[in-house]
């Protein structure tokens, strides 16, 4: 008994704990919002209003229906009712016709037929209604997500580096399919309930004002019943969004990171992690089903004794002779259906409080400025480049402690400098600059005299080169990675560009050779493979300013040798940035700057350099005490 008691306490503390859930404060999403997202309905807003229309032919044939069991009732079994359809007929000047109208209605044959037509009408419409629907639908949902993947494409670096892969995926694919379900499957079912209402309640006030008017009495309860949970239930759907959001950043951190994983047997702890995450989720979703829950069973208490009501209130309208049998049955059936109607559209609409959420999280993404504007004409976009690159004092840092400070150097057309220092000195959030993936607070970089600032984004970055140390293929075929700068280029561009790298022979002993598929970021491939690949990709692209950041890393010293002529041969009259922590490399450089600490504290020739007694010396002595590969 006493588990029991405990088991009641709980639930009443959980009852008590859903319905003193507060306002979302940081959902502000209205129905004036709306019009943001009416961007993408607007290309395929034709399909839709067919769709539309589907649905109220649909709606208003159904809406016949119920009015059979009067017509069965009143005209076959019973024989009476006539005089209200001469009634009828008279007032509309018709009343010649009633005879052949009513001998129609008493034929049970005619009654069968009848409702065989209104249905397979029903049935057409239906099955159209649904193919429009499903080609709006999904054109829509085409446009919201292309068009939100394109602009977290174009978010500035320091926001894509501040949020992980998972948490940005679940926003761009669960998101946008809670605001598929808003434009599309809920408002078909508003429109087809919203219809259902009006021509049923058209229907029951001309056969009973009366139980029509104690219907409409209901209204205040459904309105406060709104204002009572509403909110409430969107309170916990953006919390539950957010939980699902944390979920899928923690399971695509994980699967990333499986070797580590693995390699550390923390298989449990990962699994627990995600466990303590989905835990929240599922109690928040239990807390909005019970909320929902509590809100449908309100209208459905409330619905009952409304058809209680009618029931009283209509037996003594027939003991009276103010109604027929065929009325009564009819008007039990309209409750019914109405009762469907009006609970579907308070599901619906409680059903809009995630669907706001998800919206309200869609344009919080959408009001994030990107770096850049297709198509932006005040944007500059040479002809033509001569490779003249320029740091004027520039300044940068990712947060409260300066990266680089006050950055002066230039490099003329077709020269190579080499950027040494430790780990960490700022030499790769240099050339970071230079691909304007951040912006320098103060100072400024210029190509061929042009401030950055002033050149077009993408137009910049189709102008340089770049071979990284953290090395990212697709998974994709080898030839389509090498090409992923050029994709119009042909098998023997990437041929000839393998070859320079030093993988063609590689490549060829493989049994699909270059339509070898390498795996989610190019796993089946060994360290020093992977960069060679990378290195063929800058060769076939082909550009005027080359960027190697530590080229060479994965490569053991004899592929080095074979590749540094290779690379001469890229770099001959092409600006080029090398970042290596090898100091052979940086003999085929024409002048060399060493950052310490985000500062330039040496420049000048190597053979300059090796006269004095500084940073570069002792760099140059650790890579020959300790060389890589040994």
């Amino acid at each position: 008994m006493s588990i029991l008691i405990d088991k009641i306490n709980g639930l009443a503390g959980t009852v008590k704990a859903i319905l003193s859930v507060p306002k979302p404060a940081a959902s502000k999403f209205k129905f004036k919002d709306l019009t943001f997202f009416l961007q993408f309905v607007k290309p395929v807003w034709k399909i839709g209003a067919l769709s539309v229309l589907m649905v109220m032919m649909s709606t208003a044939i159904s809406a016949l229906l119920p009015m059979s069991s009067k017509i069965f009732i009143d005209f076959v079994i019973q024989k009476t009712g006539y005089a209200g359809v001469e009634n009828f007929l008279g007032s509309l000047g018709l009343g010649a016709y009633a005879p052949a109208v009513n001998g129609h209605l008493s034929s049970i044959n005619f009654l069968v037929l009848l409702v065989i037509v209104v249905g397979v009408a029903s049935l057409v419409l239906n099955i159209l209604e649904s193919y429009f629907s499903s080609i709006y639908q999904q054109q829509m949902t085409f446009n919201v997500q292309t068009s939100l993947f394109d602009h977290v494409l174009r978010f500035p670096m320091s926001f894509i580096k501040s949020k992980q892969t998972g948490y940005l995926m679940s926003r761009v694919s669960d998101d946008v399919s809670m605001m598929q379900y808003l434009f599309s499957d809920a408002v078909t079912t508003i429109i087809s309930n919203l219809f259902y209402l009006i021509f049923g309640v058209a229907i029951l006030v001309s056969m009973n004002a009366r139980l029509a008017a104690i219907i409409a009495c209901v209204i205040p309860v459904y309105i406060a019943v709104r204002y009572l949970f509403s909110d409430r239930i969107r309170a916990l759907s953006r919390r539950e969004r957010e939980y699902n959001s944390e979920v899928s950043r923690d399971m695509q951190e994980a699967i990333s990171g499986v070797e580590v994983v693995k390699s550390y047997a923390m298989e449990k702890r990962e699994v627990g992690k995600i466990a303590s995450k989905l835990q929240n989720v599922i109690r928040t979703r239990i807390a909005r089903s019970l909320l929902m829950a509590f809100a449908s069973s309100f209208m459905s208490g409330t619905m009952f004794a409304l058809t209680i009501v009618v029931m009283f209130f209509g037996a003594f309208d027939i003991q009276a002779g103010r109604m027929t049998i065929g009325d009564y049955v009819a008007f039990i059936t309209y409750i019914m259906f109405l009762s469907n109607a009006v609970n579907m559209l308070y599901r619906t609409y409680l059903t809009f409080q995630p669907a706001f959420a998800s919206m309200d999280r869609l344009k919080e993404m959408f009001d994030i400025a990107p770096e850049f504007e297709w198509g932006q004409q005040s944007m500059k976009k040479p002809g033509h480049i001569k490779g003249n690159v320029r740091f004027d004092n520039v300044s940068f840092s990712y947060g409260s402690e300066p990266t680089l400070k006050n950055i002066g150097f230039e490099v003329r057309p077709g020269e190579t400098v080499a950027l040494v220092g430790h780990s960490g000195a700022g030499k790769t959030t240099l050339v970071s600059l230079l691909l304007k993936l951040y912006v320098p607070q103060s100072g400024k970089i210029t190509l061929d005299g042009v401030d950055l600032n002033e050149l077009d984004h993408s137009w910049l970055r189709q102008q340089i080169s770049i071979v990284s140390q953290d090395i990212f293929l697709f998974n994709d075929t080898i030839e389509n990675n090498i090409k992923y700068g050029r994709p119009e280029a042909s098998r023997e561009e990437v041929v000839h560009v393998a070859k320079k790298a030093r993988i063609h022979d590689f490549i060829e002993s493989l049994p699909d050779g270059y339509d070898t598929l390498i795996g989610e970021r190019g796993t089946k491939l060994s360290v020093g493979q992977r960069q060679r690949i990378s290195i063929a990709r800058a060769f076939l692209k082909d550009t005027p300013l080359i960027i190697l950041d530590e080229p060479t890393s994965a490569i053991d010293p004899e592929t080095e040798l074979h590749l540094k002529a290779s690379l001469d041969e890229l770099m001959k009259g092409r600006t080029t940035f090398i970042i290596s922590h090898r100091m052979s490399l940086t003999d085929i450089a024409n002048f060399i700057v060493v950052i310490e600490d985000g500062e330039i504290v040496e420049r000048g020739t190597q053979k300059e350099l090796e006269q004095k007694v500084g940073l570069y010396n002792r760099l140059r002595s650790l890579d020959q005490t300790h060389p890589a590969g040994t």
